[in-house]
């Protein structure tokens, strides 16, 4: 799930050297350029109980809310102002911000409208009019407004960000690319530029350069929680864990509201092996965004690490119910399903899975393994099919589609792909094992011979390795290691080599051809 981030910028109103005003208004702007905000916010209010009607202390008096991050009292002081007077094109413009941080982007864009009405060259409507539009995905109409900008500001560093920003969620990195490298040329200390950069560069696959940039913004404002959590990401990818891993706790030091941090950081500890931290941190996330499927997804699959089944079903299924088009919470829903042998619950999960997403290749190869338990193996083999021919390199599928080819006594095809399973390390001992089955079923026996004593040393418990080598040794004649592998067989419970380790007792061993070699 890739987040985008915006660079909003925020207009702070100039005043003419020869305009008159109130000792209190000064004094609020004196403590404001102090960043005493407090200060100069009871100053600005005894400046409008005395003037009403100020319109310069009211836009402070907004900008400071916003600042603080109290948007909705923000809106309130804005409109207070539209409504002394309706023809100010700043105070829709500043209201729009406000609109933004609360995620009201359709209201910004209306007031966005309405200032630029008033003022067509109204830099700071265009600038959160596109921001609004970046935020809807409407990346298109962000880039003419800004282009806008640039008509009228050719040198504003924060519209080449902002257009940066609205290539880069185009998928369009080389252009966003370009457009930041022009902003961070005209403005070398915006964070922003340097931010959004690493964004383009993450597009680009370079997470060493965008690894970079993330620090140079952290270098400019160090309290930049976005950065430490991108950067982190980055470094998760070139499997760096523990710088990874400081960096998420950073951007949760600056910013414990964080949910994505959260999020992070528990794929990364879980990714580690530390399932019961991982799901704490799942779980702190979902506190926090409780709409979040994809946090009730990753915190069911640390379930599924900690064998808490029925934890892991829950938070499966409710991912789902916020997502309904979640294909892979479907997919590993079908496969717990599997496991707790509801293969017919697992079938239907992985249904919805399949057609959600027609080439999910490990949906197919776990509808498949659900069928082949319920003995479906005509399906389950056109299942496996798929999933070959979506990705001929899944040795997965090979193995089970062997199995299957083994059950029809398919012997030659069988091989085949055991030996993609074998080069790919696929369950050996079995493996070795039906492929030595496989070679005695078309009468190879050195090669049967060898492979059975390869799945016998990798598991010297499979009963039916050694009965079958047994067989195998008959049929070259090698009465006493046969008798040897029998009695072997015997002792680990199989009844039928008994019943040949008491006929070659007898002299009398059974028929050596037309024998079944494989047993499921």
């Amino acid at each position: 799930m890739k987040k985008t981030f915006f660079y909003f910028a925020l207009f702070l109103p100039l005043f003419s050297i020869g305009q008159q005003h109130d000792p209190y208004f000064d004094k609020g702007v004196e403590l404001y350029g102090n960043r005493d905000f407090n200060g100069a916010m009871d100053y600005f209010t005894k400046e409008i109980e005395l003037n009403p009607n100020n319109l310069e202390a009211y836009n402070y008096k907004g900008i400071i809310k916003a600042q603080q991050g109290d948007y909705q009292a923000a809106i309130e002081v804005f409109t207070k102002e539209i409504s002394i007077n309706p023809n100010v094109d700043l105070a829709y413009s500043n209201r729009a911000y406000a609109k933004l941080n609360k995620n009201d982007f359709k209201g910004a864009i209306e007031d966005c409208d309405r200032a630029i009405a008033l003022n067509p060259k109204n830099n700071l409507a265009y600038t959160n009019r596109g921001n609004a539009k970046n935020r809807l995905g409407s990346f298109n109409d962000a880039i003419a407004d800004f282009n806008k900008i640039l008509e009228l500001s050719p040198n504003d560093a924060s519209a080449y960000t902002n257009r940066g920003n609205s290539k880069n969620g185009l998928a369009d990195f080389k252009g966003g690319l370009e457009d930041l490298n022009k902003a961070i040329e005209l403005d070398a200390k915006l964070p922003e530029a340097y931010f959004d950069r690493g964004i383009s560069k993450v597009g680009l696959k370079d997470p060493y350069g965008a690894i970079d940039d993330f620090g140079k913004a952290i270098a400019i404002n160090p309290a930049f929680d976005a950065a430490y959590l991108y950067r982190g990401e980055q470094r998760r990818e070139i499997n760096d864990y523990s710088n990874a891993l400081a960096d998420y706790n950073q951007a949760i030091t600056i910013n414990k509201g964080s949910a994505r941090a959260y999020l992070q950081r528990a794929q990364l500890i879980a990714k580690m092996g530390n399932y019961g931290d991982a799901g704490n941190d799942f779980s702190k996330a979902i506190a926090l965004d409780p709409n979040d499927a994809e946090a009730y997804y990753y915190r069911g699959g640390v379930k599924l690490k900690l064998v808490d089944n029925d934890g892991a079903l829950a938070d499966y299924t409710k991912a789902i119910s916020i997502d309904p088009n979640y294909a892979e919470a479907y997919n590993d829903r079908g496969y717990l399903k599997s496991s707790m042998n509801n293969f017919t619950g697992a079938i239907d999960d992985l249904n919805h899975a399949i057609l959600l997403a027609p080439t999910f290749e490990l949906a197919y190869l776990n509808r498949a393994a659900a069928k082949l338990a319920l003995r479906q193996n005509k399906e389950a083999l056109s299942d496996l099919n798929k999933v070959i021919a979506i990705n001929p390199e899944n040795s997965n599928a090979s193995y089970y589609r062997a199995a299957i080819y083994m059950e029809m006594n398919n012997c030659d095809a069988a091989i085949a792909d055991l030996n993609k399973a074998i080069v790919a390390n696929i369950n050996l001992p079995f493996a070795y094992y039906m492929r030595g089955c496989a070679y005695a079923g078309v009468k190879n026996n050195t090669a049967a011979l060898a492979d059975l004593t390869k799945a016998i040393e990798l598991n010297q418990s499979n009963a039916r390795a050694y009965f079958i080598r047994g067989r195998v040794y008959s049929l070259l004649n090698n009465k006493a290691a046969a008798k040897a592998d029998w009695s072997r067989a015997v002792a680990l419970g199989d009844r039928e080599a008994g019943f040949f380790l008491k006929a070659s007792s007898a002299k009398h061993t059974p028929p050596a051809t037309n024998w079944v070699v494989w047993k499921k």
